[in-house]
C-alpha cells in the first residue's frame, strides 16, 4: 500500500514537473517577426481589352513594337505592358490616358 502511494506521488511529480519545463520553454522563446513585401498587384489582361488610349500611345511612341502581354491594376488606373520590338523585349507602364509612367 505504501509503495502504491509512493508510485502515485512520483507520477504526479513527473507530470507536474514536465509541464513546468514546457511552460518555461514557451515563455522564453523568441518572438517571430513576419515581414511582408508590398508589391504592386497587376491582373493579367487580354491585349484586346486595353483602352484605345494605351494602344495609340504604344503605336505612337514605340512604332513597330507589338504588345506581347498586358496587365492592369485592379482599378484599371495603371497598365503594365511587355512590348517586343525586333528581338528586344521591354516592360513599360502607362496610365489609362496613355501617359508613360517611369518605375
Amino acid at each position: 500500500m505504501k509503495n502504491l502511494f509512493v508510485v502515485s506521488a512520483l507520477t504526479f511529480g513527473l507530470v507536474v514537473g514536465t509541464q513546468g519545463i514546457n511552460a518555461q520553454e514557451m515563455a522564453s522563446s523568441e518572438t517571430t517577426e513576419i515581414i511582408t513585401i508590398q508589391q504592386d498587384d497587376y491582373i493579367d489582361l487580354a491585349v484586346e481589352n486595353l483602352p484605345q488610349n494605351v494602344i495609340d500611345a504604344v503605336a505612337k511612341d514605340f512604332a513597330g513594337a507589338s504588345i506581347e502581354s498586358a496587365a492592369a491594376k485592379e482599378d484599371a488606373s495603371e497598365f503594365k505592358l511587355v512590348l517586343k520590338q525586333g528581338d528586344k523585349e521591354m516592360e513599360v507602364y502607362c496610365d489609362a490616358s496613355g501617359n508613360w509612367i517611369s518605375k
